[in-house]
């Protein structure tokens, strides 16, 4: 019994870890954004003007992220809020099932004993789920984000006539003005402020419907 118990305190540390994390997800890089209006001198393609995005900086320092953040919280306050009352039925059907050992047939207290460990089971599941869960749905709502972004460079690109716009990580050393990432970050901000951003956590589906 005390087995069990460990292995639903265990499961319960993953949840609590997972969910007080700052759901840094990695993303996709993009190398490059905006059309190219290059002027062409026999087989040379020349590039006149230059500009870089730290895409990733800019999702970061978001408002709309830390409205994704805020939200994922709340989802995290309520998980945690449930399945400790969940543990605390688990404990307490354990401190019976202890109870009841010697009073119980064989055939009964095996019984009982399989439908504990089934429990046990399925909020350990439920448990791998949610956290799966929170983190498909803050992608989701980056992604999001990252297509509004990339809206807003290529507008920007287009008002000052870049013919390249690439990745900050991209070049070593650059002029200040040729980054355009607070620019972006402003607007983005500015565009999402009255957005409602959602995220949602469906329940888990029933073990007949998988």
């Amino acid at each position: 019994m005390a087995i069990l118990t460990s292995r639903i305190y265990a499961s319960f540390l993953v949840l609590g870890a997972v969910l007080m994390s700052s759901f840094a997800i990695p993303l996709v890089t993009v190398p490059m954004v905006g059309t190219a209006h290059a002027q062409e001198t026999g087989d040379d393609m020349v590039i006149k003007r230059i500009g870089l995005i730290d895409l990733e900086g800019v999702l970061r320092e978001s408002k709309g992220t830390a409205k994704v953040r805020e939200l994922l919280d709340k989802q995290r306050l309520l998980f945690q809020q449930e399945f400790s009352e969940r543990e605390a039925a688990l404990q307490q059907t354990e401190r019976e099932l202890t109870s009841q050992r010697e009073l119980l047939s064989k055939d009964v207290f095996a019984e009982k004993l399989s439908q504990f460990e089934a429990d046990v089971a399925t909020i350990q599941k439920e448990i791998q789920y949610r956290r799966e869960a929170i983190d498909v749905a803050f992608q989701d709502a980056q992604s999001k984000l990252r297509r509004i972004a990339l809206e807003i460079v290529t507008e920007v690109a287009g008002e000052k006539r870049l013919d390249l716009v690439l990745v900050k990580d991209s070049a070593l050393i650059f002029r200040p003005t040729l980054n355009i990432s607070d620019e972006v970050l402003q607007r983005l901000d500015e565009r999402t402020k009255n957005a409602r951003l959602e995220v949602t956590i469906d329940p888990p589906k029933p073990a007949s419907q998988e």
